[in-house]
């Protein structure tokens, strides 16, 4: 299961970021703000501009701005099809965060004003983002940078998502020999792990991210290659 989030910016819209090659999801999430925006920039040069990528009889559901960035304006009813529409919560406790046990539903991070928040989303609407990448730049972290600013310095692992997080390999090595002390030890620790794993990694609780003005992303970006 992949939950789709996206962020709601008011009027039935909602910007997403989605895979080029792979526009699927079974539950869906929005980050939800009260207001809505006019920030835009143009695109640079030689961008396409303004291609809509779905059937719907909404003018503007579908669109993109910049062609092939992922970014999307959706009408709420085509975001959620028919499938579940939950709200995705910030400044979660840390035992709200340990009950939740599925990634893509919380983080410890504190949301920025709507406005704040709907420029954000709206100026990378309008000039495009980073290329999709599943375990490291994903719906959920284009949300999460939307909602908080917060973006990681750690060139190694750029992940902020929950979902991606719960599945990133450690860096344990393989010990073939382990005996089967050790390996029961190993399942019955394997939640608590599984749970501090999660705190560890999540947003409001790493010390690698930083606040970047949604203007300065791009260089931001290439100044950590």
């Amino acid at each position: 299961m992949y939950i789709m989030i996206g962020i709601y910016i008011g009027e039935g819209k909602v910007i997403q970021f989605v895979n080029v090659n792979n526009n699927g999801g079974r539950f869906w999430f929005f980050a939800p703000s009260l207001s809505s925006s006019g920030a835009s920039a143009g695109a640079g040069a030689g961008a396409r501009r303004n291609q809509k990528t779905n059937t719907c009889p909404t003018p503007y559901c579908g669109l993109e701005k910049v062609v092939g960035s992922g970014v999307r304006l959706s009408c709420i009813d085509c975001f959620m099809k028919e499938d579940k529409l939950c709200r995705f919560k910030y400044d979660a406790s840390r035992d709200f965060l340990y009950a939740k046990m599925i990634g893509g539903t919380c983080t410890m991070a504190k949301s920025d004003p709507a406005e704040d928040v709907i420029h954000r989303a709206t100026y990378l609407y309008e000039n495009g983002y980073e290329k999709y990448n599943l375990m490291s730049n994903n719906c959920e972290d284009f949300a999460l940078y939307c909602k908080t600013g917060l973006w990681s310095t750690n060139i190694s692992y750029q992940g902020r998502s929950s979902q991606a997080n719960a599945v990133h390999p450690t860096n344990r090595p393989k010990d073939e020999n382990r005996g089967l002390g050790e390996f029961m030890l190993r399942m019955v620790t394997v939640v608590p792990r599984s749970l501090a794993k999660r705190e560890k990694k999540d947003l409001g609780h790493r010390e690698d991210v930083v606040i970047v003005p949604v203007e300065e992303l791009f260089s931001f970006i290439i100044s950590l290659t």
